[in-house]
């Protein structure tokens, strides 16, 4: 059976082409075309990635074949090809990367762990490494105050997938395309899912994987740290819950947020809001920005955190959230809805 890859690994592409190979039947032997590739972001290179690579554990009494890749020489030097076990390019990681990207970087989680405890540390310091090397792909030597924001965003979202999504490994990617003032970062885990982790708070009402989605982009909402729950004062790592506030709203705003999770993904852009229909295991997200609103934003950074405070401090008042609760303030920013195909 021969399956084509799509021309663009973009996130509309890269999804269909997940839920496409989810249900192919059984064959003596698939072939992966590489003929019609054309173009790819890191989202794209790590969601296809990791497909194919669960694809071959899956069918592992099927044979496995790729053709018509030796021209991807970027998605080779990227890691994607050795992702997913085939010998062609670099390992993840194994380039050195530098101020316009970050190739496929895969992480154990467990790795880390041991990593914390062996060296007396909290996990949240030994990710902090890693969100400051992302964050200054993101934000290009420039506005340090955004630079820093991002670093603690990064590190709160990172840290969920280590201590919450109950994945083995995580991978992330960045790239800065100079001519189009753009750079993406993406992170992929597949663990339980947002749903699962947020369930854990007895104070949230979810009834769908997209319930859980516009909940978890709402200031102070946690599957950790919630009221009634005690938490050690002295731990500077406490999980606040800003993390995807923050970068929602400073990429929403000045670029785009892309998340998905289990049966349904939101994408903010541009003042609205996109829902995409999924079947996705685990947890991904894509943060953009448009470097020419780098300064602007900027600027926005204490209203953004004033804001998330005082939506807190309103949240911890209520018995119950609901995620019309939540539809409603991501409408303050956010406030046109719309459904993508994919």
């Amino acid at each position: 059976m021969d399956v084509k890859i799509p021309h663009k690994l973009n996130i509309t592409q890269s999804l269909s082409f997940v839920s496409e190979i989810a249900v192919l039947p059984q064959a003596e032997e698939y072939v992966f075309d590489f003929q019609d590739l054309q173009w790819s972001e890191p989202f794209g290179l790590l969601a296809v990635s990791y497909e194919l690579s669960s694809f071959a554990s899956a069918h592992g009494s099927s044979r496995l074949a790729v053709k018509n890749y030796e021209k991807n020489t970027y998605e080779g030097h990227m890691g994607f090809f050795k992702a997913f076990g085939l010998d062609y390019g670099k390992f993840p990681g194994e380039a050195l990367g530098n101020s316009c990207y970050i190739p496929i970087k895969i992480k154990s989680v467990k790795a880390l762990q041991e990593k914390a405890f062996s060296e007396h540390m909290a996990v949240g310091e030994i990710i902090e490494d890693y969100a400051k090397e992302i964050s200054n792909v993101l934000v290009q030597d420039q506005a340090e105050e955004l630079k820093e924001t991002l670093t603690y965003s990064i590190r709160e979202i990172i840290r969920n997938v280590v201590e919450h999504s109950e994945a083995l490994q995580f991978g992330y990617c960045a790239q800065y395309w100079p001519a189009k003032d753009m750079v993406e970062f993406s992170l992929l885990d597949k663990g339980v899912g947002i749903r699962a982790t947020l369930d854990n708070n007895p104070h949230l009402d979810i009834s769908s994987d997209k319930d859980a989605l516009e909940l978890s982009l709402l200031p102070g909402i946690s599957g950790k740290m919630y009221k009634g729950k005690r938490n050690r004062k002295n731990d500077v790592w406490a999980n606040s819950g800003f993390g995807l506030y923050m970068t929602s709203r400073i990429c929403g705003n000045g670029g785009s947020f892309f998340i998905i999770s289990g049966s349904s993904g939101i994408l903010l852009n541009n003042k609205k809001r996109y829902y995409i229909n999924a079947n996705f295991q685990g947890t991904a997200l894509r943060l953009r920005l448009n470097t020419k609103n780098i300064e602007s934003l900027s600027h926005m950074l204490r209203r953004y955190r004033n804001e998330g405070y005082e939506i807190a401090r309103q949240l911890g008042s209520r018995a119950i959230v609901s995620a019309s609760t939540a539809s409603q303030m991501l409408s303050k920013d956010f406030n046109s809805k719309e459904f993508i195909g994919i």
